[in-house]
């Protein structure tokens, strides 16, 4: 990627969190995800859904897992398999970490 992409990237990171923000895609897009009708899929504030699906997760293994070891999911047994359930975990919903994600992705440094 070209140094001028990369500039205007990082230009426009701030504008690219606040369109994901929960709020924001829930009144623009209020079809696009079921839990823009019911509830939230984390009860947490400033709830963003530019990583709904956490870069974190093992998807290496059939039963799932977290590679950065969070404290804040759990095991389930559904059918006789164990299965990670990222739930209560808010990590890859906070601003700060989808921003370091961001710039990895399109490898802008400070």
């Amino acid at each position: 990627m070209n140094s001028e992409t990369k500039r205007f990237i990082d230009q426009h990171i701030k504008k690219i969190i606040d369109e994901f923000d929960f709020e924001n895609r829930k009144s623009k897009n209020p079809n696009e995800c079921p839990c823009y009708k019911d509830k939230k899929c984390h009860e947490i504030e400033n709830l963003n859904c530019f990583l709904c699906y956490c870069p974190e997760y093992d998807n290496n293994k059939e039963e799932g897992g977290c590679k950065i070891g969070s404290n804040k999911g759990k095991w389930f047994v559904s059918e006789n398999k164990k299965i990670w359930d990222c739930g209560d975990c808010n990590y890859p919903h906070k601003k700060e970490i989808f921003e370091k994600y961001l710039k990895k992705l399109f490898g802008i440094t400070e």
